[in-house]
This record gives C-alpha cells, sequence and structure tokens, in this order.
C-alpha cells in the first residue's frame, strides 16, 4: 500500500512523525479521510476524534482539540491544541473536570467565562468519549 509522511503537533510536544497508510480527521460538516496522493488541501479541524494507520498496519485513535490539517506533496501536517491516545486519558480526572464545568456553565456569568468553561467541558467529553470507545474495542 502506498504511503505518505505525516507529522501531528501540538504546542506541547511532536504526537508523530513518520510514514502513514491513511489518516481520518474530523472537519465540521464530518470526517475527512486521506491517503497517499491526495490533492492539496487545507482544513479546520475541530475537536474529535482523529484515527491514523500506520504501515505497519497498526490503528492509532487518539482525541484532539481543535487545529488545522494541510496536505501538500504527499505529505499530511496536522497542527492542533492538543492530542492524546486513550492510554494517555485519566478517567476519572476527565470525569471531574467534566463535572466541575457544567456546574459553573450552570452560574451566571460573563461570555468570555461561559466560552471557557464550556470547551472546558467539551474537551472532557471529548477524551471519555475516545478512552470509552478504545475499552469497547479492546474488550
Amino acid at each position: 500500500m502506498n504511503t505518505f509522511y505525516l507529522e501531528i503537533l501540538s504546542p506541547d510536544r511532536i504526537f508523530y512523525r513518520g510514514e502513514c497508510q491513511s489518516i481520518v480527521i474530523p472537519i465540521s460538516d464530518g470526517m475527512l479521510g486521506i491517503m497517499a496522493n491526495h490533492s492539496p488541501l487545507t482544513a479546520a479541524i475541530p475537536q474529535g476524534e482523529l484515527t491514523f494507520t500506520k504501515p505497519s498496519g497498526e490503528k492509532v485513535i487518539c482525541a484532539i482539540d481543535n487545529g488545522m490539517a494541510d496536505v501538500t506533496d504527499n505529505r499530511v501536517r496536522v497542527l492542533c491544541e492538543s492530542v492524546v491516545t486513550p492510554d494517555e486519558i485519566d478517567m476519572e480526572k476527565e470525569r471531574k473536570e467534566a463535572e466541575h464545568a457544567e456546574r459553573l456553565l450552570k452560574n451566571r456569568q460573563s461570555q468570555n467565562d461561559y466560552k471557557y468553561w464550556k470547551m472546558s467541558l467539551n474537551k472532557a467529553v471529548n477524551r471519555l468519549k475516545i478512552k470509552q470507545k478504545e475499552k469497547n474495542i479492546n474488550i
């Protein structure tokens, strides 16, 4: 199978650099699949699930937070706020974060505070969903 070069980067780390068979990224109106020799494009990535397949056939699932993807010359670069694998997700911590954010969202607050806690809630819920999906797959 043909491969392409993939980079997944966040401000705090290089998540992945190497060859890849395919990648599926969330976009505003669904999911976008990319394989070798894909036509050039740039796309915004919302919070969601990103999956890619290494040349060995190993699938990697991760939770991703807002970013962008750039496809050029058989290379894909994903830049995002954060990216974690299910193994890196602490379910108890994410549950507590979600509960805390929900409580604060119910209180009257400034628009900026509301947006911050809404994003925090969405991030925790997304990570819990990815962790739960991984647990269901491995059972």
